[in-house]
């Protein structure tokens, strides 16, 4: 069988170890084609993770007030408050979870300035 090739383990394993350095789903370092993290914010899984909870309990809260139906000893918070509140926090959450799973090239947390 002249001309076949044939991985050695060896070459296997590198190439396996290659492709978890390159394709790792922790990794949070944006690809240099696209808009870099300006520092604001330390671009780490801590972070995302904190926004991912801090927009959760946004949306557990406007979601209670639209429920409630408002708080009526204070008249701005009303249940339209609360739909809008979480509308917005789950729009930017699947915003967040949405980049992060498919455009992992993109996924930084400084998003003042992202560029398509």
């Amino acid at each position: 069988m002249s001309g076949t090739h044939v991985d050695t383990p060896d070459t296997f394993e590198q190439r396996l170890r290659e492709r978890e350095l390159r394709d790792n789903p922790l990794e949070t370092i944006p690809n240099p084609g696209f808009a870099q993290p300006h520092g604001d914010i330390p671009n780490t899984l801590l972070a995302v993770s904190t926004i991912s909870f801090l927009l959760g309990s946004v949306y557990t809260l406007g979601l209670s007030l639209f429920l409630s139906g408002g708080l009526h000893n204070f008249w701005f918070l009303t249940y339209q408050l609360g739909f809008f509140v979480a509308s917005w926090s789950a729009f930017h959450w699947g915003e967040f979870a949405v980049t992060a799973g498919w455009n992992r090239e993109r996924v930084s947390i400084d998003c003042m300035h992202f560029q398509l």
